[in-house]
């Protein structure tokens, strides 16, 4: 079955609030679209094999409102070409609700065009919190937050997190999705819980993208979004928690705060320099996934020719494109675009995480400290970075750092039996969003309050 890209939204009578008066809302089409293969383009009465074939229109939406139907095939937005499904979806997020959108569609082998205003996405909602969603200033423009606020007036402990290095959007996420349920958990226990969009993404209005920003502007936007949390009056700033969730580890510690975080809690995360960890988990993880070692040995090699140049000399893509064996391991191995872009981030933010100075960001951190490493992982896949983090918390600050091992969860917050059973499901999203571990809600949940009760 082809995979399928889904803009439906479930209407909800929950609380939402918008604060953010200043970011518009992303717009909402409104279908349920799939890929145009050679049988759907001859079945169709299409001239070739591109566009987006609509299955399913929701009511009252844009796309209804615009009079698209099952069956139909979008093949432009706004005068642009759509080759593959997925390309509706990049064009419409990039637009907002009350902007008026052109869409080209194929019907019954004729080709058609329609106009309309399109509607804004709908807000997220939660059944145990008032959902608030709000603007935070960022470098002449905003980024957007949303906070699941307890339906009770006061003062309430927080939870702010940090996710990991993907630019995905953090806004009405699937409520099956790990994260999405780490998130729900903690507002069910009564925090005020927070998520911070990266730049460019979703709502947010930046000058800089997410694939562009290297790791201290994110760290400056992450630590606006923490000091914004003192403008509201249901906040307890004596009592903020960070978690930060990989690279969101990295970064946790490294924020610039108006005032001082009561604990900070990571999972899955590194404090190593990123040289020792890259070369670690090529020569770790790829035997895990079932490497022969000899091509692993040969694949290493290069990796330490490429790791080097890239984190150590500061070289950039263009300069290591230069050295034909870097560029075997930069195309084959290391998901380079083309560019300025490995896996997605700028170069120059993987150099600077070379450079973080996280050994002392640790020892200087006033914070209760809760480290925590899953026995599933292979992704941070020594428990001894984890174990680092609390003996120089620890030495520094004696007894504020507590590093767990916790049994049967992966990287991304999935049960798992082990570290074979987390390679064997990594693909499985159906088992994945079915099998969220939430042992990890209670053993931060419970660390929290041990902190909160001294």
């Amino acid at each position: 079955m082809q995979k399928k890209i889904i803009l439906i939204v479930l209407l909800s009578m929950v609380v939402c609030h918008v604060l953010g008066a200043s970011l518009p809302r992303r717009a909402f089409l409104g279908t349920q679209l799939y890929g145009v293969t050679d049988s759907v383009a001859a079945r169709y009465g299409l001239p070739e094999a591109r566009g987006a074939l609509i299955d399913r229109v929701v009511d009252n939406s844009s796309a209804a409102a615009m009079g698209l139907q099952p069956g139909d095939v979008i093949v432009s937005v706004m005068g642009q070409p759509i080759i593959h499904h997925s390309d509706v979806a990049s064009m419409i997020t990039s637009l907002r609700g009350g902007d008026v959108v052109e869409i080209g569609y194929y019907r019954h082998g004729t080709l058609l065009l329609a106009e309309g205003v399109l509607l804004p996405l709908p807000y997220e909602t939660s059944p145990y919190a008032d959902v608030i969603y709000d603007a935070v200033p960022w470098e002449g423009g905003y980024v957007r937050t949303i906070i699941r606020k307890p339906r009770a007036e006061g003062k309430f402990p927080v939870l702010f997190f940090i996710q990991g290095a993907h630019c995905g959007s953090m806004d009405r996420m699937d409520p099956n999705d790990p994260v999405a349920r780490l998130i729900e958990g903690f507002a069910r226990l009564g925090y005020v819980v927070v998520k911070t969009e990266k730049a460019g993404v979703g709502d947010s209005r930046t000058a800089a993208s997410c694939s562009s920003c290297n790791l201290q502007q994110e760290v400056a936007l992450f630590s606006a979004s923490f000091n914004h949390l003192a403008q509201y009056d249901f906040v307890d700033t004596r009592n903020v928690f960070v978690l930060g969730h990989s690279m969101g580890g990295i970064q946790a510690p490294l924020l610039q705060t108006d005032f001082a975080p009561r604990g900070i809690a990571v999972f899955g995360t590194v404090v190593r320099p990123w040289f020792e960890y890259f070369m670690e988990i090529v020569r770790k993880q790829r035997l895990l996934l079932g490497q022969d070692y000899l091509e692993n040995e040969r694949i290493a090699h290069d990796a330490l020719r490429f790791f080097y140049a890239l984190m150590v000399e500061k070289k950039t893509p263009h300069e290591m494109m230069e050295d034909e064996q870097i560029r075997g391991f930069m195309l084959n191995q290391w998901s380079f675009d083309g560019a300025e872009n490995f896996h997605g981030r700028h170069y120059t933010f993987w150099q600077q995480l070379q450079d973080a100075r996280l050994f002392e960001a640790w020892a200087n951190t006033q914070a209760h400290v809760l480290s925590i490493w899953g026995e599933g992982e292979f992704v941070a896949i020594n428990p001894y970075e984890h174990q680092l983090i609390t003996d120089i918390v620890n030495h520094y600050n004696p007894g504020k750092a507590r590093f767990v091992r916790m049994p049967n969860i992966n990287h991304g917050f999935v049960w798992v039996e082990d570290v074979q059973h987390a390679i064997a499901v990594r693909n499985d999203w159906q088992y994945q969003y079915s099998h969220f571990n939430e042992d990890i809600v209670k053993w931060v949940h419970d660390w929290m309050q041990e902190v909160l009760g001294e």
